[in-house]
């Protein structure tokens, strides 16, 4: 049963490098090491608070956002007849979307704002941790965050 998470943050989760129990790249619920806040989709604004101790240096933020049975014209219940994950569980739809924003040293010298520009999509069923850069398949997924943007202080 657990074998259809692993297609909602593929990026993330390959990056991770750690496999579970199972031998997937998702963690249990009860690893120590996670870095991400994960939950429903909300259905409007919201707000995440998160603090860390960082030398000034150079950063890249990434941040991955998925939503199932997000289906389009492209990425239907039936595209991937072969693939377990993406056909058996009957909940993918349209990929995970990861979006990036680069720091500089210099964003910590005074209140900075970085607005996260999409760069890619993850596997449609999580088989790798690949980035995809073509987003032309990409509709309806791309409406779930209207604008994500980053504070430095």
């Amino acid at each position: 049963m657990r074998k259809v998470w692993r297609e909602s943050l593929p990026y993330w989760s390959h990056k991770r490098g750690i496999k579970a129990e199972d031998g997937l790249y998702m963690p249990m619920g009860n690893s120590a090491d996670i870095d991400a806040n994960s939950g429903a989709t909300p259905t409007g604004n919201f707000i995440i608070h998160a603090n860390s101790e960082i030398a000034k240096g150079n950063y890249k933020i990434l941040m991955e956002l998925n939503q199932s049975y997000d289906w389009n014209e492209f990425y239907t219940k039936d595209k991937f007849p072969e693939d377990e994950i993406y056909s058996g569980s009957g909940q993918v739809g349209q990929p995970s979307l990861i979006y990036a924003s680069e720091i500089a040293p210099k964003d910590f010298d005074a209140k900075t704002y970085k607005l996260m520009e999409l760069i890619g999509h993850g596997h449609y069923s999580g088989k790798n941790g690949g980035l995809y850069e073509d987003l032309s398949q990409i509709t309806t997924a791309k409406q779930i965050a209207d604008r994500i943007i980053i504070t430095i202080q």
